[in-house]
């Protein structure tokens, strides 16, 4: 008898051990113990696939999710946030009672600005704001936000105008010459500071910020930038005073005052309803249509918005809010999830497992009616809001919705798909630590896995 020894090198056994616990999945150039996959098969009731599904990850955004059934369930899909004038035209005093509208914008105040002055608000000669439903100082930090000015690092007030953020566009015209800086946003609340000038070629060497300056926010632009650019350069920075912001803004708006005093003060309601005023409520939209621009755009300034003012209504305290969402994770989905915020901000927070995204999923799709206020809410690949760009085969488009999150090394995308099978699939995915500082070659891994989970299923 002849015996063969067969050598079977060690890491190609490794590499059919990690082959098999991927399901044949290619997550290189991830590690595969950092990312979850799972798939749950809707008619079947049962998961098709699971990958690390008990891992604690980080979801980003995904958590948004959970803001959204949480403000679904304690305000409803047709709440709305109403804030509140009263106008006295034998001083000339505007009074103000704000609520936490998260959606007001500038196309939304130039209507508003209309219908006060269609009501007889003129002449405005001081302005007086309570804007104290979120504690005395009346705006909160989001995670991170003491460190930057970045656009959505933007404060969370109850008193906010285009998301207490600024668009900031910037053209070269001349070599040597100052560049142009526009704010989209008119009125007289923002202060220009600008040394940047045009140079030769299409080069981009600007510094763009934004600082508090004596109740105002200041546009500090420095550097330069290349005359034969084919379109300016277009950047976002947050707003230094919410309440200035919006009120300085609304004041030039109806009559292109500027420099009227403002001053904080508790009001109540009864103020707001004088005999003798001009008394006017604005109604935001209802809450579906702003969670809808929530997710779709991945808003974190809305998140917060909702989070906060549900902690002080419901709670009396707005710091609170995040322990409602807590509380609807344990009372409805039988999970205890450690979280600091309703928006996904931070790096080393808000670590959960992809099961809870999945309990999350399930719940809405058995509800036949909820579930259409929260399934609407999601982006579509190919298609809208954070999906519109993602980078995969066309076969997929308008197929895969959800809900999409990114931190840097982290991507993932929770929701619901028709498969090229024609079955529905309730799917969650996360990738954490990507080797890939750049957020379009993650985007790229998590499309491309995707892909994948919709051609093959």
């Amino acid at each position: 008898m002849i015996y063969v020894k067969i050598w079977f090198p060690f890491y190609i056994l490794i590499f059919f051990i990690s082959l098999s616990a991927s399901h044949g999945f290619d997550f290189s150039p991830a590690k595969s113990e950092e990312v979850a996959l799972i798939l749950y098969d809707i008619e079947a009731e049962k998961e098709v696939l699971s990958i690390n599904s008990e891992t604690p990850l980080h979801y980003a955004s995904n958590l948004k999710m959970l803001t959204t059934a949480a403000a679904l369930h304690h305000l409803g899909g047709g709440f709305r946030f109403m804030t509140m004038f009263s106008f006295d035209p034998s001083d000339g005093t505007l009074y103000l009672k704000a609520a936490g509208d998260p959606e007001m914008v500038i196309e939304k105040m130039w209507v508003l600005a209309q219908d006060l002055k269609r009501r007889g608000v003129s002449g405005v000669r001081r302005v007086v704001v309570d804007d104290f439903i979120y504690g005395e100082k009346g705006y909160f930090y989001v995670e991170g936000g003491k460190r930057g000015d970045n656009a959505y690092l933007a404060h969370i007030s109850p008193l906010g105008l285009n998301y207490n953020s600024v668009e900031i566009t910037v053209s070269a015209v001349e070599v040597g010459k100052p560049v142009d800086v526009n704010i989209t946003t008119p009125g007289p609340h923002f202060i220009v500071n600008n040394s940047a000038v045009g140079v030769k070629g299409s080069g981009h060497g600007l510094v763009i910020g934004s600082v508090a300056r004596d109740g105002k926010t200041e546009i500090v632009v420095r550097g330069s930038l290349g005359v034969q650019r084919s379109r300016p350069e277009r950047i976002y920075r947050r707003v230094a005073n919410p309440l200035n912001h919006y009120v300085e803004t609304l004041l030039f708006l109806l009559d292109g005052s500027e420099d009227i005093p403002i001053e904080r003060k508790k009001l109540p309601l009864s103020e707001m309803s004088r005999e003798g005023n001009v008394n006017y409520v604005h109604k935001s939209s209802p809450l579906r249509d702003i969670l809808r621009t929530m997710n779709r755009y991945s808003s974190n300034y809305i998140a917060e918005c909702v989070q906060y003012f549900m902690g002080a209504i419901l709670k009396k305290d707005a710091g609170k809010g995040v322990d409602i969402l807590r509380q609807y994770a344990l009372s409805e989905l039988g999970e205890q999830v450690d979280i600091t915020n309703g928006s996904g901000l931070g790096n080393n927070k808000n670590k959960v497992p992809g099961s809870f995204y999945l309990k999350l999923l399930k719940k809405f799709n058995s509800d036949n009616y909820d579930m259409i206020d929260f399934f609407s809410s999601l982006p579509v690949i190919g298609e809208d809001g954070t999906l519109k760009r993602a980078r995969t085969n066309d076969g997929c488009f308008g197929c895969i919705r959800g809900k999409t999150g990114s931190l840097t090394g982290v991507t993932a995308l929770s929701g619901i798909m028709r498969a090229k099978s024609g079955k529905v699939y309730l799917y969650v995915f996360a990738v954490n630590n990507f080797p890939a500082k750049n957020f379009r070659v993650t985007w790229g891994f998590r499309d491309r896995i995707m892909h994948e989970v919709w051609e093959r299923f």
